[in-house]
């Protein structure tokens, strides 16, 4: 998730240039183009009506309009699951930790440890990395060593945290009422988990991606052809400048429409995994804790957490 761009307007002006190159040379190429054919070498009949033009632009901005918001609800609602994530996490251990008392410190740790083995799985499995070294530490080896042939590991740790509840209760180490309690805060991480696979999994249509890009290349390239004859050159920078905007436009779609990909504009879960980590250690009761995620910088100054 991006938490700043850079404040220097000189490194502002240059990542928009760098990043977005290639759009601006060719705007700027088919653009001149238009103009020099036009009023040097007399081809009037590369005019196009201005009404086509803007009819063209109007029907695109509502296409862009509506991808943006179905990307940003797609972007909101994997920011909310996490934030609900961070809060049955601390609930579940503090409900955990004031129900069992008089159970020894090495179950209770082995139980909060493994729901931060959970959270972290389901972040990696989320993020399609190769990044389950990170998990193994908050298992015991056996257990560690068991979860290998798990198709959905993060399913089989809440599984496992569900069943070492029930053993409990058996032992009368908590009574039904927090039992239950406890089973229900599972049961939520279940339908939060849910919920993520459901964003990761369910992609844009592609028609979507298909037409709002053929039609973004429509209207970039009629722009000049609309303009060039009451504008002369002037049309030049307002050509790319128009279509430099609805471009920008169409990329911010596409870089929210995916919130729980690896990329500076997702969910920050690795943060929130941390957040969560230490929060629960230091209610077990833990001194040495980790350190906060750390902040990324890009080159051009932007800071993000990943």
């Amino acid at each position: 998730m991006i938490l700043a761009f850079s404040k220097t307007p000189t490194h502002q002006f240059r990542s928009v240039v760098v990043n977005n190159r290639t759009d601006l040379f060719l705007g700027t190429l088919w653009a001149t183009a238009i103009y020099t054919l036009h009023h040097y070498a007399g081809w009037s009949g590369l005019e196009v009506p201005t009404t086509a033009v803007a009819l063209l632009g109007s029907a695109l901005a509502i296409i862009l309009g509506f991808r943006n918001n179905s990307a940003y609800d797609r972007w909101w609602e994997a920011r909310k699951i996490w934030g609900g994530v961070v809060n049955v996490s601390r609930s579940f251990a503090a409900t955990l930790l004031a129900s069992t008392p008089e159970v020894d410190a090495a179950t209770r740790q082995r139980i909060i440890y493994r729901h931060l083995a959970y959270i972290n799985a389901v972040r990696v499995q989320l993020r399609e990395r190769d990044e389950w070294a990170q998990v193994a530490p908050f298992l015991d080896a056996q257990e560690w060593q068991d979860l290998q042939v798990a198709k959905n590991r993060a399913t089989q740790l809440a599984a496992a945290q569900a069943a070492t509840l029930s053993e409990l209760k058996r032992a009368g180490a908590i009574d039904g009422f927090e039992h239950k309690k406890l089973i229900e805060y599972i049961e939520r991480l279940y339908d939060l988990q849910g919920m993520a696979e459901r964003i990761k999994k369910t992609v844009f249509p592609a028609f979507y991606d298909y037409f709002t890009h053929l039609f973004l290349l429509l209207f970039v390239v009629t722009l000049p052809l609309g303009l060039v004859k009451d504008m002369g050159w002037h049309a030049i920078p307002l050509c790319v400048s128009i279509s430099f905007v609805f471009a920008i436009l169409e990329k911010t779609a596409r870089a929210s429409e995916d919130p729980l990909d690896a990329r500076s504009s997702g969910t920050p879960m690795g943060a929130i995994c941390r957040t969560i980590e230490i929060d629960l250690r230091q209610m077990l009761g833990e001194t040495e804790l980790p350190p906060a995620w750390p902040i990324k910088t890009t080159r051009h100054g932007s800071t993000f957490l990943d």
